[in-house]
C-alpha cells in the first residue's frame, strides 16, 4: 500500500469516525442539556476545557516520537524502534506525574474559577473524574504512537469509533434512568480506559518487539540530548498552545459565569467538531508527509504543500460560510432558543477557526520536518499576549473579546513566524505563501458574503432551509473557489492526488 492511498484510508476512517461519533455525541449532549440544564452543562464543558490545558495528548510528545520513527520504520530497525519507545516510556510516565500532581494542586482554586451553585464536595468529585480521565488515557501512548508513525491510524480510528459509541450509548441509558452526573462521568472514565487497553494490545501484537521494552539498555543509536531537547521544545509550544485555544471558557467563567460558559459550549461545540474534521484531514497525512520528507525531495515537498494549503482553505471556507448562515437556526432546533446568544460570538468564533485551517498545513509539515526547537518560544508569546487581551477585550467587548483574542494573538505571533519557518525549510520565500493567504481570505470574504446574502432569501424553516442552505454555501464555495484557484498547479496535483486515491 503506497503513502498516497495509506494516506487516504487514514483520513477516511478518521472522517468516518468522527462523522459516526458527532451524531452520537449531539444526542447525548441534547439529552444531557434537556436532562441537567446549563448549569451541568457549564461544569462540564468548563472542566474539559481546563484539563485540556494539562492533557498530555495535546502536549505534543507523541509528535517528536512519531518524528523520530519515520525513518527506523522504514528501514524496519526494529532495535531502534524499541529503544525509543523505552526512552519516552520514561519521558511520559515522568509528564503524567507532573500533570497529576498538578491537576490535584487546582482544587483548592475551584472556587476562584467555578461559579456556581452546586455543592462544593460535588464539584471537586467531577473535578477528580475527569482528571483520572485524562490522565488515564495515555499510560500506553508511547506504544500506540507506533501505529500512528507506520501510517496505521486508520486502526485506532475504528477502535475509537466502537468504544466511544459504546460509551454514548451507556450514558444515554443512564440519563434516561437516573439523570445523575456522577455515573455519567464514571462510564466516561471506564470506556477511556478500556479503549487504551484494546489499543495497547492491538500495538503489541503487531509490534511483538515492544513487549520487552524495559530488558533494552541504554544505547548510542539514539541521541538522547537532541530528544529531550525536542521534547522539551514540543512540551513548551504545546502547553502554550493549550493556554491559546482552552481558557476561553476559564476567563469567561471568572469574569462572566459559569452558566454563560454552558451557553457559550453549543456554539464552541460545533466549531470543535469541523476543527476536528480538519484535524483528522491533518494527522492522516502528516506520516505520509514524514515520510516524503525521509526521501529529500524539496520540490516535491513543495508541491504537495501547496497542494494541501489549498484542500484546507477550501475545506475552512466552506465551513465558516455554513456556519455562519446555519448556526443561528440550528441552535433552536438543537437545544431551545433560551441558548441563542448574539451575533458577535458567532463572528468571533468564525475567525479563530479560519485562522486554524487555514494553518494546518504549516504545523503539518513542522511536526514532518522535526521543526521543534526552532519555534518553541513563539507559542509562549502567543500565549501570553492572549491572556492580556482576552482581560482587556473581555472587559471592554464582552465575550465575543475573549475569544476574538485568540486571533489576535496569534496574527501577530505564531502566524508569520511558524509560516517562515517552515517555508525556509522548503527552500522558498515566505513571501509568496504570505500574498497566498491574503488571496485565500479575500476569496473567502466574497464567498461568505454571497452565501449570507442567498442564504437570506431562502424561505424554508427548519432542518429543510439548514439542508438548502448547506448546499448553497457548497455551491458558492465551488464555483468561486474554481474561478479563483482552478488554474493553479496546486488545485492540478490535488485533484489528481484525489481522483488516485479514490481509484486505487
Amino acid at each position: 500500500m503506497g503513502r498516497s492511498q495509506k494516506a487516504l484510508k487514514n483520513v477516511s476512517t478518521g472522517l468516518i469516525n468522527k462523522i459516526a461519533l458527532m451524531f452520537m455525541a449531539f444526542a447525548t449532549r441534547t439529552l444531557f442539556i434537556r436532562m441537567l440544564g446549563a448549569e451541568y452543562t457549564g461544569i462540564s464543558s468548563l472542566y474539559t476545557n481546563i484539563l485540556s490545558v494539562l492533557s498530555l495528548a495535546e502536549l505534543g510528545i507523541g509528535n517528536v516520537l512519531t518524528f523520530y520513527l519515520y525513518s527506523p520504520l522504514k528501514e524496519k530497525d526494529e532495535t531502534k524502534i524499541r529503544i525509543l519507545v523505552t526512552e519516552f516510556k520514561r519521558i511520559y510516565v515522568g509528564i503524567i506525574l507532573c500533570i497529576l500532581i498538578v491537576g490535584l494542586a487546582l482544587i483548592p482554586f475551584l472556587d476562584l474559577i467555578v461559579k456556581s451553585e452546586l455543592n462544593r464536595l460535588d464539584l471537586t468529585v467531577y473535578y477528580v473524574l475527569y482528571l483520572i480521565n485524562s490522565v488515564a488515557s495515555y499510560f500506553v501512548v508511547y506504544r500506540t504512537t507506533v501505529l500512528t508513525a507506520d501510517q496505521k491510524s486508520y486502526i485506532q480510528n475504528r477502535c475509537s469509533t466502537i468504544s466511544t459509541v459504546v460509551m454514548y450509548a451507556i450514558q444515554v441509558a443512564y440519563l434516561l434512568i437516573w439523570r445523575d452526573f456522577l455515573g455519567y462521568l464514571i462510564i466516561q472514565v471506564l470506556c477511556t480506559i478500556g479503549c487504551n487497553l484494546v489499543l495497547n494490545y492491538i500495538a503489541c501484537r503487531r509490534y511483538p518487539y515492544l513487549k520487552k521494552l524495559e530488558k533494552i539498555a541504554s544505547s548510542d543509536v539514539v541521541d538522547k540530548k537532541d530528544l529531550i531537547h525536542n521534547v522539551k521544545a514540543t512540551f513548551l509550544y504545546k502547553v502554550s498552545d493549550r493556554i491559546l485555544d482552552q481558557t476561553d471558557s476559564i476567563i469567561i467563567s471568572i469574569m462572566f459565569s459559569t452558566v454563560i460558559v454552558g451557553y457559550y459550549s453549543n456554539y464552541y461545540l460545533l466549531v470543535l467538531y469541523l476543527t476536528n474534521f480538519g484535524g483528522i484531514i491533518a494527522n492522516g497525512l502528516t506520516a505520509s508527509l514524514g515520510n516524503l520528507n525521509v526521501d529529500g525531495d524539496q520540490e516535491h515537498s513543495y508541491s504537495v504543500f501547496k497542494s494541501t494549503m489549498l484542500l484546507f482553505i477550501v475545506f475552512g471556507t466552506f465551513c465558516t460560510a455554513c456556519y455562519a448562515c446555519v448556526i443561528q437556526d440550528f441552535i433552536p432546533i438543537w437545544v431551545g432558543s433560551q441558548y441563542l446568544m448574539n451575533y458577535d460570538i458567532v463572528v468571533a468564533l468564525l475567525v479563530v477557526f479560519y485562522l486554524r485551517m487555514v494553518t494546518n498545513t504549516v504545523w503539518m509539515y513542522r511536526a514532518a520536518m522535526g521543526l521543534f526547537k526552532e519555534v518553541q518560544y513563539i507559542n509562549v508569546a502567543a500565549a501570553g499576549l492572549n491572556i492580556i487581551l482576552s482581560v482587556i477585550l473581555g472587559k471592554t467587548v464582552g465575550v465575543a473579546g475573549i475569544i476574538i483574542a485568540t486571533a489576535v494573538a496569534r496574527l501577530v505571533t505564531s502566524f508569520w513566524y511558524e509560516g517562515k519557518v517552515v517555508l525556509n525549510k522548503l527552500g522558498h520565500p515566505s513571501r509568496a505563501y504570505f500574498i497566498q493567504q491574503l488571496r485565500d481570505l479575500a476569496t473567502a470574504v466574497v464567498v461568505i458574503a454571497i452565501s449570507m446574502l442567498s442564504c437570506s432569501m431562502v424561505g424554508f424553516n427548519g432542518i429543510p432551509g439548514i439542508i438548502i442552505k448547506v448546499c448553497i454555501c457548497g455551491i458558492w464555495t465551488g464555483v468561486v473557489e474554481l474561478i479563483v484557484n482552478g488554474r493553479s498547479d496546486a488545485f492540478r496535483v490535488l485533484t489528481r492526488k484525489v481522483f488516485q486515491g479514490l481509484k486505487k
